[in-house]
Formats: C-alpha cells, sequence, structure tokens
C-alpha cells in the first residue's frame, strides 16, 4: 500500500496499516540483507518514518512516548557505524573542493575509526537484538488506540509539527547555530514525512512540496554532517588547520543560505492556513466503500 493514507477514512486503522507494512518491511531487511551498512540504513530509514506517522497522531495517541522511544532507540543502537562512514564520505566531499594539506592524514584517522567501529559491533547480534525490538513493537500495533477520528486525528500534529519547523527556522536564522540548524532539519524531516503521507489526497501539488522538502532536507544534512565532521576530527585528530576549517565553513555558509532561502518559501502561510489547505486535499481522498 506504501506509506500515504489512501482513503479519507478508517483513519486509524490505517495509522496502524502503515506502521506494520514499515515494521514488517524492516524484518524482512533483517532477513535478507547481505550489505550491513546498506541494511542499517534502510533499517533506521523505517524507524524514522514510523517515528514521522507517531509524530502527525501525537495530540491524539496516548502511546506516543512509548512508541517513539522504542523506535528512536532501535535506530540509535544501529546508529555507530553509519555515523563513522558519512564523516570520512563527507571528508572527501571537501577535500573534493579545497586543498587541505593534512587531508591524507584525515582520510586514514577516519578510515581508522570505522575499522575500530567495525570491530566492536558483533553485526549479527545487533540485527536479532534490532529484529526481536521490532516484533516485539509488532504486536503493539494492533493495539494502538487514537483519541479521535478522521482529519481531525491527523490535523493537530499537523500543525503543530509546521509551526515548529516555522519557528525552528527562525532560530537558525537569528543564531546561526550548528544546533539551531539541526533543530529545524529534525522538524523539517518530519514535516516531509507528513507531506509524503498525505500524497495520494493531491500528488500533483503535494508532490512538488515534498520534492522542496527533499532539497531543504539535503541542505540542512549536508550542513549537519559538515558540523559533525568538524567535531569528530578534532575528536579523533586534534585541531584542524586554517585550510581545513574554513573549507568547512565555507561550506556551511553556502548551504545555509540555501536552506534559509528554500526555507522560507515553505514557511510563508501560518499554521491554520496550512492545515485548512491540506483539510482540503484530504476531502480529495476516495471515500470507503
Amino acid at each position: 500500500m506504501g506509506f500515504s493514507f489512501s482513503r479519507s477514512g478508517k483513519v486509524g486503522s490505517q495509522v496502524r496499516r502503515i506502521a506494520a507494512e514499515q515494521i514488517d518491511a524492516a524484518l524482512a531487511d533483517c532477513r535478507s540483507g547481505d550489505d550491513f551498512d546498506k541494511t542499517v540504513h534502510e533499517l533506521r530509514r523505517r524507524c524514522k518514518r514510523i517515528r514521522g506517522l507517531l509524530r502527525l497522531v501525537r495530540p491524539k495517541f496516548p502511546g506516543f512516548d512509548r512508541e517513539n522511544a522504542a523506535f528512536r532507540n532501535a535506530a540509535d543502537a544501529l546508529a555507530s557505524a553509519r555515523d563513522a562512514a558519512v564523516m570520512l564520505e563527507t571528508l572527501e566531499e571537501v577535500l573534493g573542493e579545497a586543498s587541505v594539506g593534512q587531508g591524507a592524514r584525515l582520510r586514514e584517522v577516519l578510515a581508522e575509526n570505522i575499522r575500530c567501529v567495525s570491530e566492536r559491533q558483533d553485526r549479527r547480534a545487533l540485527l536479532e537484538v534490532f529484529a526481536e525490538e521490532m516484533l516485539i513493537a509488532r504486536k503493539r500495533v494492533d493495539y494502538w488506540t487514537f483519541e479521535d477520528r478522521g482529519f481531525d486525528l491527523l490535523a493537530p500534529g499537523l500543525g503543530h509539527t509546521y509551526a515548529r519547523m516555522r519557528k525552528r527556522l527562525g532560530e537558525a536564522e537569528k543564531t546561526s547555530h550548528d544546533e539551531a540548524f539541526h533543530d529545524w532539519r529534525k522538524e523539517a524531516k518530519s514535516h516531509w514525512f507528513h507531506v509524503t503521507l498525505f500524497k495520494d489526497c493531491a500528488p500533483d501539488r503535494l508532490g512538488a512540496r515534498r520534492d522542496q522538502l527533499d532539497t531543504l532536507g539535503e541542505y540542512l544534512g549536508d550542513h549537519h554532517n559538515l558540523a559533525v565532521l568538524a567535531e569528530g576530527l578534532e575528536t579523533l585528530a586534534g585541531p584542524l588547520d586554517a585550510d581545513l576549517t574554513q573549507a568547512i565553513s565555507a561550506r556551511k555558509s553556502a548551504l545555509a543560505g540555501k536552506a534559509l532561502a528554500l526555507g522560507r518559501q515553505l514557511t510563508a502561510e501560518s499554521s491554520d492556513a496550512l492545515v485548512s489547505r491540506f483539510e482540503k486535499f484530504w476531502k480529495l481522498l476516495p471515500k470507503d466503500d
């Protein structure tokens, strides 16, 4: 069925169905994944999708805290290997655009970090534990209950997440702090999940918005990766030289400018206006037979 609503009725059932499908797909990934890194990436992505779904119903779902923590913790347990690899990938991108004297040494430092992380991991055990957590969660999904029905189940979470996205954009613009951009990124990603869930309501209109949010997510994701790279390199290799610091700073500044320009366009309307617009789209979905 896919990660989206397909009709305007039985919304609670659709939420349970979407979550169950993501869990089932994650379990299949655990069983068939030959490439550990790619499998981990897929598993974490599915957990993020489920958490995005949960945030949409959060105000009307008493079990939110428990379920959100379960999927967050399951994904976090798989994070270290992927995070180490992303640092090296990000460094290669920086070195591809700037001449940095210590580049070869830093490549080796990050490659060694990947090896160390890998050696500390029991990959089979990690996937087995993850699968066990998903099996337990899968049983709980059938008993999820919500405090509203129809679009009223979705409207508060949709509006709240979008409002937080607007707020975090303002904080990032005002402070330019890495943490503020990362907080904005998380809210923008949640809104991306919500737009994706609604996409079948109005594919042309919402498909375009989702594509723009994809682009925004790439800008903010690359910005975050650069911040993590700088912090990680200082921890693993000591102070960075001036050329590398400048190269990272320049890339972050360029990405921030692009993200802010696009973000302002995507948050131009009020929360109430966005929810009202999405409600009109919602009514375009077929009704239950």
